[in-house]
């Protein structure tokens, strides 16, 4: 079992307790913030090994004394703002217990399995009530649960995939956003979650790497350290079995790439140099790796001690076989552990089972120039180290001269930025270059609001340029910003229906925007509707069933059922929108009967429109429900309600009575265009003329049409008819009868 140690407080604290809590917190450091990096200062408790306490504020390495911890492999901690110390915690062994400031309790994270970056702590910068505990085995289990501030814990959550002992976490390029990373136990896939304000978005990025690793039985391959660059720009990987290796790859913080810049791995050979890499650390200008590897006592290597490596980004160019590692530091039967950048710019490595942590102390210099020494920090506090150090986002060790965040509005692409810099600057501009057509947009200010254009359906880039000026210092950042096309929320279409003997041919294909990131598809027959940002809101994750994958999301969904139909869509700037979309069965209208009333034959049923058959034909198409027939012989009628579902056909009625003169029934006809129309509508008829029109909505209320004396008669020009309406969405029956007295109806659909 896993804990995580609190050092805020107790799940059951009385309210004097809590104050007294409080009151102690806000007396200790209170540590000076550069605005570029508001999270520097999350790091500074280091808690690991037998009994460890390392405090990084100031401008020393304060050991503190400590007990009753004893972790052989990775841990985590996180402290506030101001440096203090807020959590700890690691997994494995028989720590079952925590220690607080006034008491002890504990709270279980999810696997009892020790790993070299088995658990990390992520807060979200813009919402510390929610601490984020993420862990991984090399058992393969990997997830998260949350805990909130008043120490109340979500369920845990496990992902869709297996996981091993990698875990690692960088900021979002928007520098507001957290991007966490888990390698998977088998093969070389590494997932990439987003932690935004409001939750997790919880369909991941999935890229591809160089190494590709062979789970096993016990995930061995899994052993080794994860890590970013500070500044986002690489990540690495120590592959301690099957294979043995590293791997280098580019990043983009913007959306997870890893591009190889170099790969080593060599496998099971009788060459032991390099084998068993495990620790693994950037220097902080990120031009360096260093990598420890190596077994003490391995009889297997005899002539191959435990070596500390440093691998030059430039050097790597022409790298033969490893040929351009360079060794900084080789001792038998003494192992090097994990390494980890810390406040100070020093990068430490565990020792196993000694009472002193290796330190580089000029990590960014050359070789020798790196000044490491074997016992750079003694641990006399009585502390031992063992396999393991803290794991941290790397962001809390970026704080650059000058740097920007920014905010997205998906639908409007509207973004706010906000400018920072450390030299306090007095002027500021902004350059947005369209990096398609080369053309720039300035602005002045240090937080700004800029619109995108051509952004409705293309995706383009820009690049986004913050100049800082202070006297005679300027500086500026750069960052290419990737512009989706807007979202929109009514993308399913309108609702829609069928009739209940047309079921069996009814099939709709609804249909999402395409190139998203992801899409959710829910269904709303037994209450499970997918509901909106549910995930973000405290509640499991959910759709990873309906999840269809980020490369093969299925923009598709084909129903031939009623039903509400929810999809939630994701883009690329990891925007969430969603819709409904309802389809309902209408029930076809009962069969009529015909009723003889003198001269006249009348339908049984009321409906919106009647067709009237003679001799089996179909004769006379109208929104009377009276006819007088014009022949003698047999008459059948059928109705159409106002959806269009059509009854059976009444029984035959005969006709006797019918008048010697044929009376001609023919309809009028005419065309109406555009149809559907926004309520302009140009009618067609087949002669000049004055015609009556009659307009009724579907539910058979009249529609004035003209405030005319003569009332709803209107005079054709060039056999045409056109007249603007403001007329409400919705379905419409249009009826003319010309001079004759001939009348034809067309049913019209005004969508504004």
């Amino acid at each position: 079992m896993q804990h995580i140690y609190l050092i805020s407080g107790l799940k059951k604290m009385k309210s004097i307790s809590l104050l007294l809590i409080l009151t102690y917190s806000t007396l200790l450091s209170s540590a000076q913030v550069m605005e570029t990096n508001p999270t520097e200062n999350f790091a500074n408790h280091w808690i690991f090994g037998r009994n460890i306490h390392l405090d990084f504020n100031g401008n020393t390495v304060n050991q503190k004394p400590f007990s009753f911890i004893d972790f052989l492999e990775g841990t985590t901690c996180l402290s506030d703002i101001n440096g203090n110390l807020k959590y700890y915690g690691a997994g494995g062994g028989d720590n079952t217990y925590l220690r607080t400031t006034i008491g002890i309790d504990s709270i279980p994270l999810g696997f009892n399995d020790y790993a070299a970056q088995g658990d990390i702590f992520i807060e979200h910068k813009e919402d510390d009530s929610k601490l984020y505990i993420f862990s991984s085995g090399r058992e393969g289990g990997c997830g998260h649960s949350y805990l909130l501030s008043d120490f109340t814990e979500s369920t845990f959550i496990t992902f869709p995939f297996l996981g091993g002992e990698k875990q690692q976490a960088i900021n979002h390029q928007n520098g507001r956003d957290i991007w966490y990373a888990n390698h998977a136990r088998q093969g070389d896939s590494i997932y990439f979650f987003l932690i935004k304000k409001q939750g997790i978005i919880e369909c991941p990025v999935v890229t591809h790497t160089g190494l590709n690793y062979y789970g096993g039985a016990n995930g061995w391959s899994t052993q080794g350290q994860m890590k970013f660059s500070p500044d986002g720009k690489y990540l690495a990987e120590a592959v301690s079995s099957s294979p043995f290796g590293c791997g280098i790859y580019g990043f983009n913080t913007e959306y997870p790439i890893t591009d190889s810049v170099y790969v080593w791995t060599k496998g099971f050979v009788t060459d032991y140099r390099k084998n068993w890499p495990y620790g693994l650390e950037f220097s902080p200008d990120a031009t360096k790796l260093y990598i420890s590897a190596g077994r003490a006592n391995n009889t297997q290597e005899p002539d191959n001690p435990p070596t500390l490596y440093q691998l030059n980004f430039d050097s790597l160019k022409n790298d033969v076989n490893g040929s351009s590692w360079i060794s900084i530091d080789s001792s038998w039967g003494i192992e090097d552990g994990a390494l980890q950048i810390a406040p100070n710019g020093k990068i430490y490595g565990a020792r196993p089972n000694q009472t002193y942590l290796g330190v580089i102390n000029n990590p960014n210099e050359l070789g020798a120039a790196s000044n490491y020494v074997r016992q750079g920090l003694t641990l006399d506090s009585g502390g031992t180290s063992r396999y393991g150090l803290p794991t941290f986002n790397q962001s809390y060790f970026y704080t650059p001269a000058i740097d920007y965040t920014y905010e997205e509005d998906c639908f409007s692409n509207t973004y706010s930025f906000n400018g920072l810099d450390t030299f306090q600057g007095s002027s500021f501009e902004w350059k947005f270059r369209d990096i398609t057509n080369e053309t720039v947009d300035v602005r002045l200010g240090k937080n700004i609001s800029y619109s995108f254009p051509r952004a409705d359906s293309l995706e383009n880039k820009y690049e986004v340029t913050f100049i800082a000026n202070s006297g005679s210092k300027t500086d500026s950042v750069t960052k290419i910003l990737t512009i989706r096309p807007k979202l929109t929320t009514h993308f399913l279409g309108k609702d829609t229906f069928y009739c209940a003997d047309a079921q069996r041919d009814f099939e709709i294909s609804l249909k999402t925007p395409s190139n998203m990131h992801c899409v959710h598809w829910g269904m709303g027959v037994n209450g499970d509707v997918l509901e909106p940002y549910s995930n973000l809101i405290g509640d499991t994750v959910i759709g990873y069933e309906n999840f269809y994958g980020h490369i093969h999301a299925n923009t598709f969904r084909t129903i031939d059922t009623a039903g509400v139909y929810t999809a939630r869509i994701t883009n690329k700037a990891f925007c969430r929108t969603w819709d409904t979309i309802t389809v309902t069965e209408i029930p076809n209208p009962q069969k009529p009967s015909i009723q003889r009333n003198g001269q006249e034959l009348e339908s049984s049923i009321k409906a919106a429109e009647y067709r009237w058959y003679f001799n089996g034909n179909l004769t006379l198409t109208t929104i009377n429900s009276q006819l007088i027939p014009d022949s003698n012989g047999y008459w059948q009628v059928q109705l159409i309600s106002e959806y269009g579902c059509e009854s059976e056909l009444s029984d035959s009625f005969f006709v006797g009575f019918a008048s010697l003169k044929p009376l001609n029934f023919k309809p009028l006809s005419f065309k109406v265009y555009p149809n559907p129309s926004d309520g302009h509508i140009s009618i067609e008829v087949p002669k000049e003329g004055q015609y009556n029109l009659t307009l009724i909505t579907i539910g058979g209320q009249l529609v004035r049409l003209s405030d005319s004396p003569q009332g709803e008669l209107y005079r054709s020009v060039n056999k045409r008819i056109e007249f603007e309406l403001n007329l409400a969405n919705g379905t419409y029956i249009l009826t003319l009868t010309d001079e004759d007295g001939k009348t034809g109806s067309k049913k019209i659909e005004v969508v504004n």
